[in-house]
């Protein structure tokens, strides 16, 4: 009896070390249905991240259907405008950021808490974007 709870300690030490090594192999072993399933889950930058991971993993990460995904989730627009709906998602990232910077200046302006420096900064972004003609003494 003795013996067979040695062997059992000995089984127990041998099993708990096992199932980190399946669950390592079995992540590998899933089909790209589920792994796709499971990316559809991940914000952009994580995806970014998973196409550092391995071959399989890059080009499940730049499938059409995560991107378009959330593209629609964020942007609620459904049409396609550049190549991919990857390239549409930062292009409407970086809009996205540019408006915000716009907004929080603005409301600096409204409040009368606009530095001088936010104020040349906003006036060279919107040069940067062609807005300068809004901004001409023609308009005023």
């Amino acid at each position: 009896m003795v013996n067979t709870l040695a062997n059992n300690d000995n089984n127990k030490n041998a099993v708990s070390s096992f199932p980190t090594q399946l669950a390592v192999s079995s992540i590998e072993q899933l089909p790209d249905e589920l792994l796709l399933h499971i990316f559809s889950f991940l914000q952009a930058s994580d995806l970014l991240e998973v196409e550092l991971t391995c071959h399989q993993w890059k080009n499940l990460a730049e499938e059409e259907i995560l991107w378009k995904s959330l593209y629609q989730r964020y942007f609620k627009v459904s049409e396609l405008v550049g190549e991919t709906y990857k390239e549409d998602y930062f292009r409407m990232s970086e809009a996205d950021h540019d408006w915000r910077k716009v907004d929080e200046l603005l409301s600096s302006l409204e409040h009368g808490d606009l530095q001088p420096d936010e104020a040349l900064r906003f006036f060279g972004w919107a040069n940067e974007i062609g807005g300068e003609e809004a901004f001409s003494e023609d308009n005023a």
